[in-house]
């Protein structure tokens, strides 16, 4: 009918999509014939276009690392051949890029590497824009271990307070007490921060505090507990810190918990490594907590087994 929208049936739009998904392909096929081409032409003696053509390819798939390494290789011998103010302005660039790449792949090994490769041949690498862009990326997905990596990276090469990573943390583990990459940074600076035994005691027992609040809301979740397992561990390397006795007291507090919780297999698994620690508990007892752990979990029941070779 004349005036009347056709409407494209589920068949014409399979077709469509997949036309254009061979034009997407042949576009891509081109990029790297050309980009082949050129590697041959040029035979190991890079330019301008060398960075131009490469970019075209890794736009489209960052993936390639074998651009990457290219274009690497591409910028070490412009770092021989050229003026450090030019080479300056072809880190900027590159950067730029980088950027550019990260904000539809944020997941990308290559761009991630490439982009620290390259802040270490900055003179004056803008480590705050580094800690901005970590974070924005991290208010999309606050799991992200690439980003989390990179502030790692971050913290090695500036002069960014560990104080002030530390209070990042803290927000990013109450907004939500199952980032366990939030947990595994904390663990990462503390005893960096609180470089005297006592201080890291001290801090190691308020630790204590923020876990019980964790696993109280979320007993089910894993990150707070395995956090919990490394306090103790650290409170343990510690001189002088009677862990004996703290650890007794946080049995008790877990024990409260059980209460709430008497099917949940963290805090019975956690009084079972806490007893195992402390020692002077009756083997009947302990091979009980197993059984009982074995039938809540029993996907990991060769693991808990394994804990008998302990008691």
């Amino acid at each position: 009918m004349h005036g009347v929208l056709k409407v494209r049936t589920s068949e014409e739009k399979a077709k469509a999509q997949k036309l254009k998904e061979l034009e997407k392909i042949e576009s891509y096929n081109k990029l790297v014939k050309s980009f082949e081409e050129l590697r041959e032409k040029e035979n190991g003696r890079y330019d301008e276009v060398s960075l131009s053509v490469s970019k075209s390819l890794l736009i489209e798939n960052p993936e390639y690392y074998t651009i990457w390494n290219y274009r690497r290789s591409a910028i070490l011998q412009f770092a021989e051949t050229k003026e450090n103010s030019e080479l300056q302005v072809i880190y900027q660039n590159e950067m730029k890029f980088l950027e550019e790449c990260i904000q539809r792949f944020t997941k990308s090994y290559w761009i991630w590497f490439h982009r620290q490769w390259i802040a270490l041949r900055m003179d004056n690498c803008d480590w705050e824009r580094e800690m901005k862009l970590c974070t924005k990326l991290l208010n999309f997905d606050l799991r992200n271990f690439h980003c989390w990596g990179h502030r790692r990276f971050i913290l090695r090469n500036s002069n960014i307070k560990l104080e002030d990573e530390l209070k990042y943390t803290t927000e990013k583990v109450e907004q939500n007490f199952s980032n366990y990459s939030a947990w595994h940074q904390r663990s990462s600076i503390l005893p960096k921060i609180y470089k005297e035994p006592e201080q890291l005691l001290e801090k190691i027992l308020e630790e204590f505090e923020l876990v019980r609040n964790a696993v109280y809301t979320e007993p089910k979740d894993s990150s707070s507990w395995i956090y919990h397992k490394w306090l103790v561990a650290t409170l343990k390397s510690i001189p002088n810190s009677n862990y004996i006795e703290v650890l007794k007291n946080e049995l008790t507090q877990i024990y409260d918990l059980i209460e709430l919780e008497p099917d949940c297999k963290w805090p019975i698994y956690t009084t079972l490594l806490l007893k195992i620690e402390i020692g002077s508990y009756d083997k009947q007892e302990l091979l009980n907590t197993i059984s009982q752990l074995i039938k809540l979990d029993p996907d990991h029941k060769n693991y808990y087994k394994s804990l008998e070779t302990k008691i």
